[in-house]
Protein backbone atom coordinates (compact mmCIF):
# COMPACT_ATOMS: atom_id res chain seq x y z
CA UNK A 1 0.00 0.00 0.00
CA UNK A 2 1.39 3.65 -0.92
CA UNK A 3 2.57 5.07 2.39
CA UNK A 4 0.68 8.19 1.59
CA UNK A 5 -2.30 6.57 1.58
CA UNK A 6 -2.08 4.55 4.72
CA UNK A 7 -0.82 7.62 7.35
CA UNK A 8 -2.14 10.41 5.31
CA UNK A 9 -6.01 9.39 3.90
CA UNK A 10 -7.41 13.04 5.59
CA UNK A 11 -5.38 15.90 5.20
CA UNK A 12 -6.71 18.43 7.44
CA UNK A 13 -4.40 21.43 5.78
CA UNK A 14 -2.26 21.41 3.10
CA UNK A 15 0.50 24.03 3.73
CA UNK A 16 3.57 25.72 1.81
CA UNK A 17 19.54 7.89 30.62
CA UNK A 18 20.31 8.92 33.38
CA UNK A 19 17.64 10.12 36.10
CA UNK A 20 19.14 13.16 37.53
CA UNK A 21 15.52 14.35 39.88
CA UNK A 22 12.74 13.05 40.81
CA UNK A 23 11.09 16.80 40.67
CA UNK A 24 9.87 18.20 37.45
CA UNK A 25 10.58 21.33 36.11
CA UNK A 26 7.91 23.85 36.37
CA UNK A 27 5.94 23.63 33.28
CA UNK A 28 5.16 27.14 32.27
CA UNK A 29 5.63 27.44 28.24
CA UNK A 30 8.12 29.84 29.15
CA UNK A 31 10.71 27.21 30.70
CA UNK A 32 10.12 24.93 27.44
CA UNK A 33 13.45 24.65 25.37
CA UNK A 34 11.99 22.19 22.32
CA UNK A 35 14.31 20.16 20.35
CA UNK A 36 12.27 20.49 17.26
CA UNK A 37 11.95 24.39 16.70
CA UNK A 38 10.04 25.15 14.01
CA UNK A 39 9.59 23.52 10.84
CA UNK A 40 7.34 23.76 7.58
CA UNK A 41 4.69 21.61 7.25
CA UNK A 42 4.07 20.07 3.78
CA UNK A 43 0.46 18.78 5.17
CA UNK A 44 -1.20 18.38 8.77
CA UNK A 45 -3.45 14.99 8.86
CA UNK A 46 -2.75 11.09 9.52
CA UNK A 47 -5.08 8.42 9.85
CA UNK A 48 -8.04 8.36 12.04
CA UNK A 49 -7.81 4.56 11.93
CA UNK A 50 -4.36 3.80 12.82
CA UNK A 51 -3.68 2.26 16.32
CA UNK A 52 0.15 2.32 17.16
CA UNK A 53 2.97 4.89 18.05
CA UNK A 54 4.48 7.36 15.05
CA UNK A 55 7.75 9.64 15.54
CA UNK A 56 10.92 10.35 14.21
CA UNK A 57 14.94 9.35 15.09
CA UNK A 58 17.53 11.75 15.51
CA UNK A 59 20.55 11.28 17.00
CA UNK A 60 22.20 14.12 19.78
CA UNK A 61 25.99 15.70 19.69
CA UNK A 62 26.46 16.15 23.09
CA UNK A 63 24.62 15.57 26.29
CA UNK A 64 20.85 16.57 27.04
CA UNK A 65 19.08 16.41 29.77
CA UNK A 66 15.32 16.23 29.00
CA UNK A 67 12.66 17.91 31.03
CA UNK A 68 9.23 18.25 28.97
CA UNK A 69 7.85 16.13 26.46
CA UNK A 70 5.62 17.56 23.65
CA UNK A 71 2.71 16.62 21.33
CA UNK A 72 1.79 18.75 18.42
CA UNK A 73 -1.41 20.71 18.90
CA UNK A 74 -2.51 21.88 15.02
CA UNK A 75 -4.38 25.46 14.88
CA UNK A 76 -4.53 25.19 19.32
CA UNK A 77 -7.92 23.54 19.24
CA UNK A 78 -6.54 21.87 22.12
CA UNK A 79 -5.90 17.66 22.07
CA UNK A 80 -8.87 15.35 21.09
CA UNK A 81 -7.18 12.37 23.02
CA UNK A 82 -4.30 11.81 25.26
CA UNK A 83 -1.09 10.47 24.05
CA UNK A 84 2.05 9.12 25.73
CA UNK A 85 5.09 9.96 24.28
CA UNK A 86 8.72 8.04 25.16
CA UNK A 87 12.37 8.31 23.82
CA UNK A 88 13.17 5.21 22.85
CA UNK A 89 17.52 4.06 22.67
CA UNK A 90 17.75 3.64 18.81
CA UNK A 91 19.70 0.56 18.99
CA UNK A 92 19.03 -1.42 22.14
CA UNK A 93 14.91 -0.50 21.79
CA UNK A 94 14.84 0.70 25.34
CA UNK A 95 11.79 3.34 26.62
CA UNK A 96 14.25 5.72 28.22
CA UNK A 97 11.59 8.65 28.77
CA UNK A 98 7.92 8.45 28.79
CA UNK A 99 5.02 10.64 29.78
CA UNK A 100 1.40 11.87 28.82
CA UNK A 101 0.24 14.33 27.47
CA UNK A 102 -3.26 15.29 28.30
CA UNK A 103 -6.27 15.51 26.58
CA UNK A 104 -7.93 19.35 25.87
CA UNK A 105 -6.09 22.62 26.75
CA UNK A 106 -4.64 22.21 30.17
CA UNK A 107 -1.02 21.58 29.09
CA UNK A 108 0.89 24.53 28.01
CA UNK A 109 1.09 25.25 24.44
CA UNK A 110 4.55 26.32 23.35
CA UNK A 111 5.93 26.79 19.51
CA UNK A 112 2.54 24.80 18.03
CA UNK A 113 3.25 21.70 21.18
CA UNK A 114 1.28 20.94 24.13
CA UNK A 115 3.89 20.30 26.83
CA UNK A 116 4.62 18.31 30.05
CA UNK A 117 7.00 18.35 32.85
CA UNK A 118 9.05 15.07 33.82
CA UNK A 119 11.55 13.81 36.13
CA UNK A 120 14.62 14.80 34.65
CA UNK A 121 16.44 12.66 32.45
CA UNK A 122 20.22 12.99 30.99
CA UNK A 123 20.90 11.07 27.58
CA UNK A 124 24.10 11.24 26.33
CA UNK A 125 25.32 11.40 22.80
CA UNK A 126 24.18 8.72 20.57
CA UNK A 127 20.99 7.90 18.33
CA UNK A 128 17.48 8.01 19.64
CA UNK A 129 13.65 7.54 18.22
CA UNK A 130 10.63 9.57 19.93
CA UNK A 131 7.31 8.26 19.45
CA UNK A 132 3.74 8.84 20.52
CA UNK A 133 0.57 6.95 21.16
CA UNK A 134 -2.09 7.43 18.65
CA UNK A 135 -5.44 5.85 19.65
CA UNK A 136 -6.76 4.62 16.51
CA UNK A 137 -10.41 4.89 17.46
CA UNK A 138 -11.65 7.66 14.54
CA UNK A 139 -12.30 11.02 13.98
CA UNK A 140 -13.61 12.23 17.57
CA UNK A 141 -10.16 11.15 19.11
CA UNK A 142 -7.91 11.96 16.37
CA UNK A 143 -5.46 14.33 16.89
CA UNK A 144 -3.34 15.44 13.45
CA UNK A 145 0.35 15.76 13.21
CA UNK A 146 3.02 17.33 10.50
CA UNK A 147 3.93 15.18 7.72
CA UNK A 148 5.99 16.14 4.55
CA UNK A 149 7.49 19.23 6.70
CA UNK A 150 10.40 20.94 5.18
CA UNK A 151 12.72 23.69 6.71
CA UNK A 152 13.43 21.94 10.29
CA UNK A 153 15.23 23.70 12.82
CA UNK A 154 15.93 21.87 15.75
CA UNK A 155 17.66 23.24 18.72
CA UNK A 156 22.19 22.85 18.96
CA UNK A 157 23.39 19.44 19.11
CA UNK A 158 20.05 17.70 17.84
CA UNK A 159 20.90 16.13 14.40
CA UNK A 160 17.55 15.18 12.64
CA UNK A 161 18.15 11.66 10.86
CA UNK A 162 15.32 12.07 8.47
CA UNK A 163 13.04 9.24 8.70
CA UNK A 164 9.31 9.06 9.76
CA UNK A 165 8.75 5.86 11.76
CA UNK A 166 5.22 4.04 12.93
CA UNK A 167 4.51 0.88 15.15
CA UNK A 168 1.23 -0.74 14.92
CA UNK A 169 0.13 -2.06 18.08
CA UNK A 170 -2.83 -3.83 19.65
CA UNK A 171 -3.64 -3.21 21.91
CA UNK A 172 -2.87 0.35 21.50
CA UNK A 173 0.56 1.15 23.91
CA UNK A 174 3.83 2.75 23.93
CA UNK A 175 6.08 0.35 21.41
CA UNK A 176 8.80 1.47 19.63
CA UNK A 177 7.84 2.92 16.12
CA UNK A 178 10.28 -0.28 13.65
CA UNK A 179 8.55 0.54 10.16
CA UNK A 180 9.98 3.07 7.88
CA UNK A 181 7.40 4.76 6.01
CA UNK A 182 9.99 6.36 3.61
CA UNK A 183 7.99 9.28 1.98
CA UNK A 184 7.37 12.01 4.88
CA UNK A 185 10.79 13.16 6.59
CA UNK A 186 9.61 12.46 9.82
CA UNK A 187 6.18 12.51 11.66
CA UNK A 188 6.16 15.68 13.71
CA UNK A 189 3.77 14.33 16.57
CA UNK A 190 6.14 14.17 19.56
CA UNK A 191 8.42 16.65 20.63
CA UNK A 192 10.89 16.87 23.42
CA UNK A 193 12.31 19.86 25.21
CA UNK A 194 15.87 20.30 27.38
CA UNK A 195 15.88 22.38 30.51
CA UNK A 196 19.76 24.09 31.32
CA UNK A 197 22.29 21.93 32.92
CA UNK A 198 22.31 22.91 37.20
CA UNK A 199 25.23 25.21 37.87
CA UNK A 200 27.79 23.69 39.53
CA UNK A 201 28.31 23.94 43.46
CA UNK A 202 30.95 26.08 43.18
CA UNK A 203 28.92 28.68 40.91
CA UNK A 204 25.90 28.22 42.71
CA UNK A 205 27.54 29.23 45.76
CA UNK A 206 29.15 32.06 44.25
CA UNK A 207 25.89 33.27 42.93
CA UNK A 208 24.15 33.13 46.14
CA UNK A 209 27.18 34.92 47.93
CA UNK A 210 26.49 37.87 45.19
CA UNK A 211 22.85 37.85 46.13
CA UNK A 212 23.08 38.44 49.66
CA UNK A 213 26.19 40.93 49.47
CA UNK A 214 23.70 42.91 47.07
CA UNK A 215 20.67 42.64 49.45
CA UNK A 216 22.71 43.85 52.04
CA UNK A 217 23.81 47.27 50.33
CA UNK A 218 20.36 47.52 49.09
CA UNK A 219 19.24 47.64 52.79
CA UNK A 220 22.10 49.95 54.19
CA UNK A 221 20.97 52.37 51.38
CA UNK A 222 17.43 51.94 52.69
CA UNK A 223 18.40 52.85 55.49
CA UNK A 224 20.44 55.95 54.58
Amino acid sequence: MDPLARFLPRLVAPLGATLLSCLPIAPAAAAVSPALISFTPGVIGGSEDFAGTIGWDFHLERSVVVGNLGFYDAEDPGLLSSHEVGIFDATSRALLVSGTIPAGSSAPLYNGFRWISIPYVALPAGSYVIAAVMPGTGASSFDPFVALASDPVVAPGVVLDGRSLSGAASPVALVFPDTDETSFAGFYGPNFAEVPAPLPLAGAASALGWSRRLRRRAQRQARR
